[in-house]
């Protein structure tokens, strides 16, 4: 009875810690993860692109955007992910700066070299891949 007790604890805190977030996909190192019913992506590269991309968060078609970009946040930086998935719901529109490099089909990538596991969700023609 005492074990049956602790297991219903622990899976009613596991439901209550993780109600927000779920993971999906993994593909190429790239995580799809819903945020509050808002897809989201991570990875954690092992280096990264020195730009800044700057804009400010927004839910398209349920996919979180910056600046019609969608950005592969770094695993470190979820928090940040989750922040402006809750701005962007909230209709606030804080600056974001985030640091890493990009692809878009406006400077030449070919649609198919975009993130398969990116495009299956979002209609996007940019990609921002966050820095550590």
């Amino acid at each position: 009875m005492r074990t049956a007790s602790l297991l219903a604890l622990v899976a009613l805190l596991l439901a209550a810690c993780s109600s927000d977030v779920s993971s999906s996909d993994v593909e190429d190192g790239i995580t799809a993860t819903q945020i509050n019913g808002v897809w989201v992506f991570h990875h954690a590269p092992d280096s990264a692109m020195n730009a800044l991309h700057s804009g400010f968060p927004e839910v398209i078609d349920g996919c979180l955007m910056i600046d019609n970009t969608v950005v592969v946040w770094h695993t470190d930086d979820l928090d940040q992910a989750r922040d402006a998935v809750e701005a962007a719901n909230a209709g606030e529109q804080p600056q974001l700066l985030i640091g890493g490099g990009g692809i878009s089909t406006d400077e030449g990538t070919d649609p198919a070299d975009l993130p398969g596991v990116i495009t299956d969700r979002c209609s996007t023609g940019a990609v921002w891949f966050g820095a550590p």
